[in-house]
This record gives C-alpha cells, structure tokens and sequence, in this order.
C-alpha cells in the first residue's frame, strides 16, 4: 500500500511536538486548523498546516499547552505560513484561544454566521467589514448538524485519495476513530485530537473557501462588464480622457472616488 508518511526534516518548540515536513513556499496559500484542549490532561491541544492546493499536510503539532500560549503559537505559525487562513473549533475554552487571537490582531482568522443552525455555506464570508451585521462569528462550531458534514467530507478525501498526510501520529488516531452506533469517535481509551481539526479542514476548504473564490470572480466579472460596456457604448460620457486606470474606483462627489474593492 502507497504511503507518504515519513519522519519530519525539523521538530520544534520545547516540547519537540511541532514537527514540519514542508518549510514555507511564499508562492502558495497555507490553512492552519486547531482543536483547543479542554487543559484536563484527557485530550491535547492540535493543529495541521495544509497547503491548500495540493492538500497535502506540511506541519503539525499536538501537545500540552495553556490557551493563552496556544493562541500566541497558532499566531506565531500562521504568520509563518503567509498569513494562512487560521480555523480555530470554537467549543468550551477554544473562545479563550480565539480571544488571544483576535487581541493579536491576526488578519487572517476564520469567521462564520452564528445565525444559522447548520451551514450554509453561501454565506461563508471570510470578510472584516460589517462582522456584526452579518452576525459572524470568529472560530468554527462543531454541532450536531455540522459533525456529520466534516466526518462525511474527511470519509470522501481518504475514498478519493486526495489527501496527502505525512504525520504517523495522524495516521495512529485515523485507525482508531470509529463508529460508534450513529456516530463518529476515537476509540475507548483513545482520542481524536488530530482528526477532528483535519476533517474540518477538508470541508473548510471544499466549500467555504471555494464559494468565497466563486462569489469574488463572479463580481469581478461584473465589474469588468460594466466597464467594458460603459467604454464601448457610450463613449461620448464614459469614454474619452474620463476613463480612470482602476475600474474598480467609484465616483463620490465631484472631485473624490472611493475604492469598492473592499466588497471582494
């Protein structure tokens, strides 16, 4: 049987639990996903960094970690990787985590609509403006509803073999995740600490972040039509020395323009 997995080129942090297959590639987009510990002793605290394009796990680490470090951590190896887009599971003391993260002032972290009581991922937005209008939430929730959504998406990558895992760890706790009547755990005396973050990954990536691309093309697009249209069909008011190098600017008043590419 093919496998990738293989001893990491570097180990790092106090704990030697960070381990890296893949150093950065400032060419690429990266996802860091985390599950914040409970801080009992019974589960650790995880995270996978994903190149997006090829879905392939480039680093990863699990371990024991207060939640006010971890946050810091995740800041620290989100920076590292481009700025990834960072999911933190928002459940119990993921919230104190997150909340480290937001007075980090992290750019890039992951935010979904709390108004919904399942997903839909039209309206996955990951935008800064107007969060509190559209009753975003920082994180991602796993609930009843949404569990089965990233199980099923995790079970579909493994089937299709289009997803490259390179850690023995992860592929220990795969082994023992199990059904259990009508749903999905680690096994007794087991956890599941690196795979719920990978399944939600998965799905991050083959929806949200796929409707978010679909959504910004589709308004480019638009754009891009108004222009040429307004260019080509009426020249004698939208032609001429009145045609402004960046299409996307628009007309406020009569000397200023105001910037609209915010609504990407």
């Amino acid at each position: 049987m093919d496998t990738y997995v293989k001893d990491p080129i570097e180990k790092r942090g106090i704990d030697g639990n960070l381990w890296i297959w893949e150093y950065p590639d400032y060419n690429k987009s990266y996802m860091v996903i985390a599950d914040v510990s409970r801080g009992d002793g019974a589960d650790y605290s995880a995270f996978h960094v994903i190149d997006l394009e090829t879905v392939t796990q480039v680093a990863e680490y699990k371990g024991m970690m207060n939640t006010k470090d971890f946050g810091n951590f995740l800041v620290s190896i989100s920076t590292e990787y481009n700025n990834a887009l960072l999911v933190v599971e928002n459940a119990n003391v993921g919230w104190a985590t997150i909340q480290q993260i937001i007075d980090r002032d992290y750019p890039n972290l992951f935010y979904m609509s709390k108004d919904l009581k399942y997903v839909d991922t039209q309206r996955q937005l990951h935008n800064k403006y107007y969060r509190e209008e559209r009753k975003m939430v920082a994180g991602f929730s796993t609930t009843a509803r949404t569990r089965p959504l990233i199980i099923s998406k995790l079970d579909a990558y493994f089937r299709e073999k289009s997803v490259i895992i390179q850690s023995r760890r992860t592929i220990d706790e795969l082994f023992t995740f199990i059904w259990k009547t009508s749903r999905a755990e680690a096994m007794k005396g087991y956890n599941d600490d690196l795979v719920i973050p990978l399944a939600i990954g998965l799905w991050v990536r083959d929806t949200a972040l796929r409707l978010r691309q679909e959504g910004q093309d589709l308004i480019k697009s638009s754009l891009d039509s108004i222009t040429t249209q307004t260019t080509e069909f009426n020249p004698g008011i939208y032609g001429g020395t009145d045609v402004r190098e960046n299409p996307y600017t628009m007309r406020v008043g009569e000397d200023d323009e105001e910037d609209i590419r915010w609504l990407f």
